[in-house]
């Protein structure tokens, strides 16, 4: 196999950026060259990481492609990957405010009439998105409004970094719960909502193949995790969707949806899975859709329209 054509999670360059002491430095570094420079510097390491690694940018056109092809362009790829980069530079100016004035950095929000309804019905509520900018301000925005947030996470790559983003979000008195295989992980989900708190969870990158979804996109089928709408139906609490996209003045915009109410149907627990995960894709895919661009995918998303485990990835661009 090419070097160039591992999975991006195995190079140099991710293993070197992707850990606590560099998101430290991130944070150190910020305090010292500001919120400008800053950004203008990772999105420099964004440009020269997309022009370093053809394998990844040949992944992310191909996702994009799912969307819209005519927007699936290698300029579309070094805009996400300097899009991406700069969320590092995100968390230093988060780092370097105070909590309450997160709200300031808000440009527009959508939608939120329906997370106020789910807080008075205290039944808890699931918040699912995807991959789509920086997801991480809708939990910090979220407890700023008083809503009691809980964020899902899978393990990072280290457990020194999944440690530090759960100290990061304990500042602003956001809770982490790390997602295993265990029962225990599902037990404190389970309470949580029950307690009528809110949690936060992706759908668009499935953390295994048993609750795996194909959804439809414009141009072909990516995997939905089918695990919201389990955990829904076993807690009887909704979900809304939603999205957190930044503006070109580097502002950002939070979207809610209407929620869902997912049942049990009669045709069974695999059909009541994969009818409720759609209607959740059918409320993001639209988001995707409009910013491709703050859509972080660097491996191929395409499968077949099969069902189950036995999905095969789609072709990617060359």
């Amino acid at each position: 196999m090419n070097r160039h054509d591992r999975d991006y999670r195995g190079r140099s360059f991710y293993r070197f950026l992707y850990n606590a002491w560099w998101f430290e430095f991130v944070l150190f570094a910020w305090r010292i060259v500001g919120k400008r420079l800053g950004r203008f510097i990772s999105r420099g390491i964004g440009l020269a990481y997309s022009l370093t690694h053809p394998a990844t940018v040949r992944a992310i056109r191909s996702n994009v492609a799912l969307l819209a092809p005519d927007k699936a362009s290698f300029r579309t790829a070094c805009r996400l990957l300097m899009n991406q980069a700069e969320c590092f530079s995100i968390y230093g100016e988060l780092a370097a405010i105070e909590p309450e004035k997160v709200m300031g950095l808000l440009a527009k929000k959508e939608g939120f009439q329906f997370l106020k309804q789910a807080h008075e019905e205290g039944k808890g509520c699931l918040l699912v998105t995807g991959h789509l900018g920086f997801f991480e301000l809708g939990g910090l925005v979220m407890r700023q409004m008083d809503f009691p947030m809980t964020a899902l996470t899978q393990p990072e790559p280290s457990p020194g970094l999944t440690q530090w983003r759960a100290d990061f979000r304990e500042r602003w008195g956001v809770n982490t719960i790390v997602v295993g295989d265990d029962a225990f992980s599902v037990v404190e989900i389970a309470r949580t909502l029950r307690n009528g708190g809110f949690v936060a969870m992706l759908a668009d990158r499935p953390y295994n193949n048993s609750n795996s979804i194909p959804v439809e996109c414009p141009y072909g089928h990516m995997l939905f995790s089918g695990a919201p709408v389990l955990i829904s139906l076993v807690s009887g609490c909704p979900i809304i969707p939603v999205g957190v996209t930044t503006h070109s003045d580097g502002k950002f915009q939070i979207t809610a949806q209407p929620p869902i109410y997912p049942k049990w149907l009669p045709e069974g627990r695999e059909q009541s899975l994969a009818h409720y995960t759609r209607q959740i894709a059918k409320s993001l895919i639209p988001m995707f859709m409009e910013n491709p661009d703050q859509w972080y995918h660097f491996s191929p998303l395409g499968c077949t329209a099969s069902s189950g485990s036995s999905l095969k990835p789609a072709s990617t661009i060359t």
